[in-house]
């Protein structure tokens, strides 16, 4: 089954709570919220307090994406917002190990993201303890980005090697994905779509987002 989660980074801030049902009624699965330091990525967003009144404005479940040094240093104050999946980037920590272990004590589905220029290769070792794996299509840090092409052939190569060792781990994919290009990622093994811009900006919802299911 194929899930669809909407970036907030492209929700219009100043009517959150009516941007949020407007996607729940069209049929989106999940919102995705992603986490920004300023350090691990050249921007800063979503706060503790932002992601509160994210929570105040919609029962959607969450899918939070920490783009964040050191995410074990705050850890606990994300998982207080129940989300339904939480990742986290190897490049940001030295404790990736503890850290799935704990997300994964507190029944999260967790997972690793995968810049844009890392290789896929990265996550292979932590698959087995993984519920799913995060895959950058642009340069984390910006929304409204161009699509790499070369994160369809990571997708596909992760996908054979979950598929090899008969594990069950969902593949999601994040960045300037649209109506155009989504089959491709779909194909190639994902089954999380995230978009922002496309969903938000779209002026007849559940046509978008059946198109982004592959329909």
């Amino acid at each position: 089954m194929i899930k669809i989660a909407a970036s907030t980074l492209a929700a219009d801030s100043s009517k959150l709570e009516e941007e949020f049902n407007r996607v729940e009624e069209a049929g989106v699965d999940l919102l995705h919220l992603d986490v920004m330091d300023g350090k691990f990525v050249p921007n800063n967003a979503l706060g503790f307090e932002e992601i509160e009144a994210v929570r105040k404005s919609t029962e959607l479940p969450f899918d939070i994406h920490l783009m964040v040094a050191e995410p074990e240093k705050n850890i606990e104050e994300y998982l207080e917002f129940n989300p339904h999946y939480l990742s986290f980037h190897l490049e940001a920590t030295s404790n990736a190990e503890e850290l799935i272990e704990l997300i994964k004590g507190k029944e999260v589905k967790v997972g690793v993201a995968v810049n844009a220029p890392s290789n896929i290769e990265e996550v292979f070792p932590f698959l087995g303890e993984l519920d799913f794996v995060l895959v950058m299509s642009v340069n984390a840090g910006f929304s409204g980005q161009k699509f790499l092409e070369n994160s369809v052939k990571k997708i596909s190569e992760l996908r054979k090697k979950i598929d090899e060792e008969n594990l069950k781990v969902e593949i999601e994919v994040d960045g300037g994905i649209n109506e155009e290009n989504v089959k491709k990622v779909i194909d190639a093994g994902a089954n999380i779509i995230v978009s922002g811009s496309t969903i938000f900006n779209s002026k007849d919802l559940k046509e978008t987002i059946n198109k982004l299911r592959g329909k």
